[in-house]
């Protein structure tokens, strides 16, 4: 969701959720105002309006409830029984008119310390967190502290682009702040990945790290096809080195082949090329992983990119073992399905899929450029 750029308030609201869920309890974010003396709601799980009306915008300080304390002492601070402490004194009724009996409050920090807000979690009924909630509550904040930390950059940043009009020197920014995302994506990966012992969650972080390095390649050759800040790209060319380095980057160690068949002078606007490169990147990925069985001798992956009439037509196939059924929805759960659908989407395309006398085959049609 982050790398797909989207809405600051859709992705607070989404690690409420998941904190709420895992942890058991009810959930909420507040921000630091721009005076720095209160907290402001940002998003919540589980929390009754009311509650949330009353306690929007009150005050840091060292005398204040659970969050409050937080973001004035910049540790964090575990009541676990509301009915005891102080802190919840002022707040003891309001809490027991909603069910409030214990409240853990992290504080968000930027890279430079600077407190952002606060992560709360409330449960129902007195109780303070075990070791392995400690660490989701860790893991949860710091996810959060990284993109407040990115969407409060990228507003500097957007504020920077329109006051340069788009010069080179904004262009350049951008690509840098971009790939700084990447790679602070991928230091938080790799980091989870080293201290995990569940093989599955590790190998499910492990793919994820793959798909933000691939993405990462997708963004470098955007921005060297853009230098000269044209906003029109020759889809062909930029095709054709990409699906070199994917070669070579992840289809070598299998001994699989990726083969592109392209039709040269196809152009595309640089949103549009970006889309591509990333849905091509997803499926190509997708047969890497899932498309032929272990030691297949012969393993194909073809890539075409073609007119036809006044459309764009781009495919994927496979000489593998094919789809269940010959489709994708059996697997739509899964972060990579979701992932060719929104990119599929961001083409304003739509999405073919079928099983070949051997393998399976993913195309897309969508209107192009002179």
């Amino acid at each position: 969701m982050a790398v797909a750029r989207k809405d600051m308030d859709e992705l607070l609201g989404f690690l409420a959720r998941v904190g709420g869920d895992h942890l058991g309890g009810r959930s909420a974010i507040f921000l630091v105002d721009d005076n720095r003396e209160t907290l402001r709601y940002g998003a919540s799980s589980g929390l009754d309006a009311r509650y949330i009306e009353a306690i929007d915008g009150f005050q840091i300080g060292p005398h204040s409830p659970s969050c409050g304390t937080a973001a004035y002492t910049g540790d964090m601070v575990i009541v676990g029984d509301v009915a005891s402490d102080q802190l919840w004194a002022p707040f003891l009724e309001l809490a027991n008119r909603h069910g409030i009996a214990a409240c853990w409050s992290k504080p968000l920090r930027d890279a430079n310390g600077v407190i952002l807000g606060t992560y709360a979690i409330y449960h129902s009924d007195p109780r303070v967190p075990t070791h392995d909630e400690m660490e989701a509550i860790e893991l949860l904040a710091h996810t959060a502290s990284l993109l407040i930390e990115r969407s409060v950059a990228d507003t500097q940043l957007q504020n920077t682009v329109d006051a340069l009009k788009r010069s080179e020197t904004a262009t350049r920014e951008l690509s840098h702040r971009v790939m700084n995302t990447f790679h602070v994506l991928e230091g938080v990966l790799v980091s989870k990945i080293r201290s995990m012992s569940d093989p599955h969650a590790k190998a499910a972080t492990s793919d994820a790290l793959e798909r933000v390095r691939a993405m990462s390649l997708v963004h470098h050759k955007l921005f060297a096809l853009t230098q000269n800040s044209e906003v029109v790209i020759d889809a062909s060319s930029f095709m054709d080195s990409l699906v070199g380095d994917l070669a070579q980057a992840f289809a070598s160690e299998k001994n699989l082949r990726l083969i592109l068949s392209k039709e040269v002078g196809i152009t595309l606007s640089a949103e549009r090329c970006a889309a591509l490169g990333l849905l091509a990147v997803e499926l190509v990925l997708n047969a890497i992983k899932h498309a032929f069985d272990e030691g297949q001798p012969d393993g194909l992956i073809t890539i075409t990119l073609h007119r036809d009439i006044e459309s764009v037509v781009f495919s994927v196939s496979d000489n593998g073992k094919g789809l269940p059924e010959g489709q994708l929805v059996a697997r739509e759960k899964r972060l990579g399905a979701k992932l060719i659908h929104a990119f599929v989407s961001d083409l304003d395309a739509e999405l073919h899929v079928q099983n070949l006398a051997r393998g399976a085959e993913f195309k897309v049609r969508f209107a192009g450029m002179a």
